[in-house]
């Protein structure tokens, strides 16, 4: 039997992490599994098929994104047992500040499109898949979100005003609910950062449950190398200051980046 995990994200709960655990781990879990990872499914345009979805929501995206589904997976070697592993937030569609009318309510439709895709490309075999969502608490889900938002786009918004604007949105449990609903025949899991955290494989501890590995070769995997360091309120109204002044787009970039790299290495004690 073919076993397929779907992690739709979803955004800022710690998927960087969680990409950081499959990927170190990845010789481990080859030999089982075969990995979508974020650097394979942006460039072949998978990612950003789905974020189109989520903005337009036209017969057209969707199929385009099942399109490329389809032919991505004839590229994937799953020999005669392999499984799959998928991780890419971006198929749960843009992130909700940048898509603020519509939030994640195309996500259900894009899981139905993901697993209507695995199932075509394992079509006459007996397969179990699993959709995966790691969840926040809202409040500092909002604050990831603005934070990321100051670093990588012109946001000129205060956290407060921010966060009205986003209180519209649904929950994030509410997200999960709605694919439940229209994946019944689907098993459907979660993971609360705040719990990942403490544990020693973080927010890569739900797929180290699912690979489950020998014994002998489930004491080899190791803890992700890579986690997205959260930068002190200083920082962020800092940048908060800086694109809310008159700097055109590459000064603003270059001091930015210049601001948020030295809070990082005073983060980890360098100079």
């Amino acid at each position: 039997m073919r076993r397929v995990l779907l992690h739709l994200g979803l955004h800022k709960t710690g998927t960087t992490a969680a990409q950081s655990f499959l990927y170190d781990n990845r010789e481990l879990i080859w030999p089982h599994f075969s990995l979508a990872l974020p650097y394979r499914t942006r460039k072949s345009g998978l990612s950003q098929a789905a974020i189109s979805h989520s903005i337009y929501g036209t017969v057209g995206t969707l199929s385009e994104f099942g399109a490329r589904l389809r032919a991505f997976f004839d590229t994937l070697d799953f020999a005669t047992r392999r499984g799959l592993i998928v991780s890419e937030e971006n198929f749960a569609g843009l992130r909700p500040s940048r898509n603020i009318e519509q939030g994640y309510a195309a996500t259900p439709e894009l899981a139905a499109c993901l697993v209507d895709a695995v199932r075509h490309r394992f079509a006459g075999q007996e397969v179990q898949i699993t959709i995966y969502l790691s969840l926040r608490q809202r409040g500092s889900w909002l604050r990831s979100l603005w934070a990321h938002d100051l670093q990588r786009m012109r946001q000129v918004l205060d956290f407060e005003t921010f966060r009205l604007r986003m209180d519209h949105l649904p929950s994030l449990q509410h997200t999960v609910d709605q694919i439940r609903d229209r994946l019944p025949t689907v098993t459907v899991t979660t993971g609360w950062l705040e719990d990942l955290q403490l544990q020693r494989f973080g927010t890569g501890t739900p797929f180290a449950e699912f690979l489950n590995l020998p014994r002998d070769k489930a004491r080899l995997l190791v803890p992700p190398s890579k986690v997205n360091t959260r930068l002190p309120e200083d920082v962020l109204l800092e940048l908060l200051d800086l694109n809310r002044s008159r700097l055109d787009e590459a000064a603003l970039i270059a001091q930015k980046t210049a601001t948020i790299e030295r809070a990082k290495k005073a983060l980890i004690g360098t100079t």
